[in-house]
């Protein structure tokens, strides 16, 4: 289809995320370790790839999106983004966590999503979200490498 320009994101650290948290409670209030060591072995493979891709495909430029590091560091210093909750669900229905259930009809909304990191038992809130598409778009080496989607544009 003749890309050649291409962004790829690795996969989050799911360990983390409310379902997870409540089907483990036994984790204590911190991320299950399981899920992230697997997500992390993705990590590592995906890496290796776009770098041999960029390497044997001339012409083409495959930009890997370090959304992992991103959403490890927004619940560690959620308050410098404005959150107030961290590993909760804005939606939530049951478990200490808001993740048992989806988000559902019956379920509790959040009086201000805006101060959730998560939405749901597993997806980001948009405000997350709008963190990441900003940290991808100016962000340094860590975030989105060998170039962020600004400079990525202007090449």
């Amino acid at each position: 289809m003749d890309a050649r320009k291409i962004m790829v994101a690795n996969i989050g650290p799911i360990g983390g995320i409310p379902y997870i948290r409540d089907l483990n409670s036994s984790a204590g209030n911190d991320c299950v370790a399981l899920p992230n060591h697997l997500a992390n072995l993705f990590i590592k493979q995906l890496k290796g790839l776009l770098q041999d891709l960029n390497n044997s495909l001339e012409g083409s430029i495959f930009i890997y999106a370090n959304v992992n590091h991103i959403v490890e560091d927004i619940p560690h210093n959620f308050k410098s983004y404005g959150f107030d909750h961290a590993d909760s669900a804005c939606c939530h229905l049951a478990g200490k966590y808001g993740g048992m259930v989806p988000c559902l009809p019956p379920s509790k909304v959040c009086p201000n999503r805006s101060k959730y990191v998560f939405w749901d038992p597993y997806h980001l809130s948009d405000t997350t979200h709008t963190i990441i598409a900003k940290r991808l778009i100016d962000g340094h080496i860590e975030d989105i490498s060998p170039l962020n989607l600004r400079a990525l544009f202007k090449h």
